[in-house]
């Protein structure tokens, strides 16, 4: 879906329920959050920053299966505790997704959390996956901008994904 697309999608759900075409409202906005912002109607939008849901955590989990059900409990507290009132439509904006490719975490809770009201966006930003460094990276570094993004698309699908994959 291209952005226009998507920001039509939008308009409509700020004026009634919309069903979604394919799964679930479970979109992967690829660009930057600021632009996501911009075109999202107003009075619908909230933000889920999954680094300040990280830094909320009750302890630092040395272990990754840990770190994962941690943020997985909170970020299914979160979604219900921030929902729309009944019959309100509500658009959630997904920060932070690197958290999510790092620990593994799956997307359930965001699957059962949407709707025909509410629909969530992970936003990655194109600065992030066309990042390249100035100088060569020692051999021992392991840097792929593009992994959060990947991750994340891999549990969504293509028809999820707003805006063009990095070249």
């Amino acid at each position: 879906m291209n952005k226009i697309e998507f920001a039509a999608l939008l308009s409509r759900l700020a004026e009634r329920p919309v069903p979604p075409l394919v799964g679930r409202h479970v979109y992967l906005w690829h660009g930057e959050p600021a632009d996501l912002r911009g075109i999202v109607p107003a009075g619908l939008g909230v933000e889920l920053d999954l680094y300040a849901v990280a830094a909320a955590l009750p302890k630092t989990p040395l272990a990754l299966d840990e770190a994962r059900r941690l943020l997985q409990h909170s970020i299914a507290g979160w979604l219900r505790a921030n929902a729309a009132a009944p019959g309100a439509r509500q658009i959630v904006i997904v920060t932070g997704n690197s958290l999510l490719q790092r620990y593994r975490v799956p997307l359930e809770a965001f699957f059962q959390a949407s709707s025909e009201t509410r629909v969530i966006v992970f936003a990655v930003s194109r600065r992030e996956t066309g990042y390249q460094p100035v100088r060569p990276m020692p051999a021992y570094v392991d840097l792929d901008p593009s992994a959060t993004l990947g991750h994340v698309k891999s549990q969504l699908g293509d028809h999820a994904l707003v805006g063009e994959m990095p070249s």
